[in-house]
C-alpha cells in the first residue's frame, strides 16, 4: 500500500509541474480527470449500454 501511495504522489507532483498549479489544485484535478477516464472506459466497454455493467 505504501508503494501505491508513493506512485500516486509522484503522479500528482508531475501533473502539478506540467500544469503549473498548486498541489491541492493538482490533486483535485487529477482525481477528476482519473474519474472521467474511468467512466469513459466503462461506457466504451459497455458499448454505451450501462445496463450491461455489473457492479
Amino acid at each position: 500500500m505504501e508503494y501505491m501511495t508513493l506512485i500516486v504522489a509522484m503522479l500528482i507532483l508531475i501533473y502539478k509541474k506540467a500544469n503549473k498549479i498548486g498541489y491541492k489544485t493538482a490533486k483535485r484535478r487529477f482525481k477528476m480527470e482519473l474519474q472521467n477516464l474511468a467512466i469513459a472506459m466503462i461506457v466504451i466497454k459497455c458499448e454505451g449500454k450501462l445496463d450491461h455493467f455489473k457492479t
